[in-house]
């Protein structure tokens, strides 16, 4: 089970690796689950499910539930007979879940109780790690000694798309490619420093800026005169596509800069509320933009102010040497280049 966004199922790849060469494998999870997994793993079977209590706000208002539907979806795995269900969520609503489902073996990371409804109650190798090494942790678990030494990965090459060869058809300059949303909006750079920092880059570097505005839109007006490609409307799997051919990734700490990760592709993420010693793309190509402004943070998204202070407050100017030294460790051809 993970039933929150794309970068926490890049996380699972390590697990679905190894358990798909012998098992198997059932992933339950949000409708983007098939598209950003299936071209990789396609022998695994996806169960789509929007879990109520993994909505960013109103997660507690039960009377708003589908109740009609979780009742539907336990019918449905109790059928399936499942022989181990995992969650590396320390939810004691996953847990519950598995327990309902009624699987022999039910593997988890306890809370608050929560162990009643496990067979294996875990602890995780170190009191703070990564959440590619929970998934690591439930793999050792799981005999899974693959899994366990496994990074992040998808197979970009099963991602290729007609539409994403169009964008980078005669490219001849290195592809900086900038997603400047997030789900969240107080993981959000202001878009404005984004393009602050983008007219100094093109006065150090030749590159060819492609832009993914979010869903929503966010940062569009201010980025796309900027931009030499903007890429609007994108499915999941061209998405996959574009941040598999990309030089390097200028992002916020969001989606995206996961699947860059995954595709073994460099990313210089600009984190706010949220803690990268968990939640940072994997890999040592990257570069984390950060500062301890708020005495707050993290506060994993619930920002208590009326602005995300951590990320407002991190000006262009602080960020902008790190930005730059890290693209130099990329080789990007300079301006005069």
């Amino acid at each position: 089970m993970e039933f929150w966004g794309l970068g926490d199922l890049t996380f699972s790849t390590p697990l679905l690796h190894a358990a798909a060469a012998d098992w198997e494998v059932t992933l339950v999870g949000k409708a983007h689950a098939r598209p950003l997994l299936e071209p990789t793993f396609p022998g695994v079977k996806f169960i789509e499910y929007d879990a109520p209590w993994s909505a960013y706000r109103g997660k507690y208002r039960l009377w708003k539930w589908d109740w009609t539907a979780l009742g539907g979806l336990i019918v449905r795995l109790r059928r399936e007979g499942f022989e181990a269900v995992v969650s590396v969520r320390n939810d004691p609503r996953d847990h519950l879940l598995m327990w309902l489902i009624g699987a022999p073996r039910r593997l988890g990371f306890p809370h608050r109780g929560s162990d009643f409804f496990l067979t294996d109650a875990l602890t995780r190798s170190r009191p703070k790690q990564h959440k590619v090494e929970d998934w690591r942790d439930l793999c050792r678990a799981l005999g899974l000694a693959e899994g366990a030494r496994g990074e992040p990965r998808l197979a970009h090459a099963q991602y290729r798309s007609a539409r994403v060869d169009a964008m980078f058809a005669g490219l001849a300059r290195p592809v900086i490619c900038l997603h400047a949303g997030a789900r969240i909006a107080v993981r959000r750079w202001p878009a404005e420093y984004f393009a602050q920092v983008i007219a100094q880059l093109r006065e150090r570097f030749r590159f060819h800026l492609l832009l993914i505005p979010d869903v929503d839109g966010y940062g569009a007006a201010e980025l796309a005169p900027l931009a030499d490609t903007v890429a609007t409307g994108l499915t999941v799997g061209e998405l996959v596509d574009v941040l598999g051919r990309c030089d390097v990734l200028l992002c916020n700490d969001s989606g995206p800069g996961h699947v860059a990760a995954s595709c073994g592709r460099p990313a210089i993420p600009i984190f706010g509320p949220t803690d990268p010693d968990w939640f940072r793309p994997w890999g040592a190509q990257h570069h984390i933009v950060i500062r301890d402004i708020c005495p707050w943070r993290p506060c994993f998204d619930y920002c208590k102010f009326r602005e995300p202070y951590c990320l407002t407050k991190l000006l262009p100017g602080y960020a902008l040497p790190e930005i730059v030294a890290h693209l130099q460790t990329l080789n990007l051809p300079h301006g005069d280049a």
